[in-house]
């Protein structure tokens, strides 16, 4: 009897260890409207607005969360699903306070640093999804120089554009 018992043991153990593996590959799907990324190596989540505004520019708009209620903007020429160079100064991050008054404010300025994707695209819908990545740097206060920047990266957004008149 043991020595039916050990085989099934071994097998059990072994189909144990695999079917736990948490990393299939599968990522986390965004509701409408949400977005997800690391701010400065902390987890940064909110909502999105995305605009088309004259000239076909994109406003990408996330807004965050909670006691980080942060914003950020991107402006993009829009062509559909693609990967876009985001202009210097098309980028901008700020905080807030209470969510009206800003006290701090970030900027793009080397274009090469930042990445701002859309994987697709649904006329009929108005869905798009897609990520982002950006580094930005501060704008100074009271000619301040301040050497820090904020890096956002790994974002993922899901949201429904929204034609402006």
């Amino acid at each position: 009897m043991k020595r039916i018992r050990l085989p099934y043991l071994c097998l059990f153990i072994v189909l144990f260890i695999f079917g736990c593996d948490s990393d299939d590959g599968s990522e986390i799907t965004l509701s409408d409207n949400t977005f997800m990324a690391q701010k400065d190596d902390d987890l940064w989540e909110g909502i999105t607005e995305l605009q088309l505004i004259e000239n076909d520019t994109l406003v990408f708009l996330a807004i965050g969360e909670g006691l980080d209620n942060g914003v950020l903007m991107v402006k993009v020429k829009f062509q559909g699903a693609g990967s876009y160079t985001v202009a210097k100064e098309k980028g901008i991050y700020y905080d807030t306070l209470g969510g009206d008054a800003i006290v701090a404010q970030y900027t793009l300025q080397e274009p090469e640093k930042a990445a701002f994707v859309v994987e697709s695209y649904d006329q009929s819908s108005g869905t798009v999804t897609g990520t982002f990545e950006l580094e930005l740097f501060p704008e100074a206060q009271g000619r301040k120089s301040i050497e820090y920047f904020l890096r956002i990266t790994e974002g993922r957004f899901r949201g429904s554009l929204i034609e402006a008149p």
